[in-house]
């Protein structure tokens, strides 16, 4: 089992029109972590080891990624809503690149019990009478996703974050990537991540992840 060091990341505002001019950075929301691991290494999924197996001339790495998203306190207000974690993948020179061969998750979920509620439209004596109803066996769990990958095969993958009726986005949330490495090259990942925030009197702010150094570049392999 690995165990990633989480690292405290300040979140920065991103100014638009309209949006506060002292508008302050966020600190003690959000840590982020990662970790280079060998293709084979030790817990890595079923599919991942039969697709290295299959292909044994090409040489992979396993990059583990874990954001961390702190609930509101009185000194960073605000609650998650959505936020995203995108990866570059590179070498310093040549057009080739590595590629995320295969992702993890492509898709997070939580059952989420649905309201179950219905409108009702009646007429009476030329009025529009409009009510709430409840059919029977209302309010089924349905799943409905916390996390979700893009970009399987693609030099560029991404994950989505959003928060769900009953589940705050808070807490450890893991990605992984299997990537496929250019031979002979350094190898690099520059990570992005970008978050929602909902304030109470100031409505949705929008903030970019201060990563050091920037861009954060993580050595894969050369």
């Amino acid at each position: 089992m690995t165990e990633v060091r989480l690292h405290d990341v300040e979140l920065v505002p991103e100014h638009t029109l309209g949006s506060p001019a002292d508008d302050e950075p966020l600190r003690g929301r959000l840590t982020f972590g990662w970790d280079v691991l060998p293709a084979d290494h030790e817990g890595v999924p079923a599919q991942w080891a039969s697709y290295v197996k299959a292909t044994p001339d090409r040489e992979y790495r396993q990059l583990l990624m874990v954001c961390s998203f702190r609930p509101e306190t009185p000194a960073g207000k605000g609650a998650f809503r959505h936020a995203s974690l995108g990866v570059a993948l590179s070498t310093p020179d040549g057009p080739a690149r590595p590629v995320a061969r295969l992702i993890d998750p492509g898709e997070r979920t939580r059952p989420v019990v649905g309201s179950g509620m219905g409108m009702s439209f009646t007429v009476k004596a030329g009025l529009l009478d409009v009510g709430v109803e409840k059919p029977p066996g209302a309010g089924p769990e349905r799943d409905e996703w916390i996390v979700r990958g893009h970009g399987a095969s693609q030099p560029n993958p991404q994950w989505e974050f959003r928060r769900v009726k009953s589940f705050p986005l808070v807490g450890d949330h893991p990605v992984a990537a299997l990537v496929e490495l250019v031979p002979d090259r350094l190898n690099t990942a520059a990570v992005l991540v970008t978050a929602e925030l909902e304030h109470r009197s100031r409505g949705i702010r929008r903030y970019r992840a201060r990563l050091a150094p920037s861009p954060h570049a993580i050595v894969l392999a050369g």
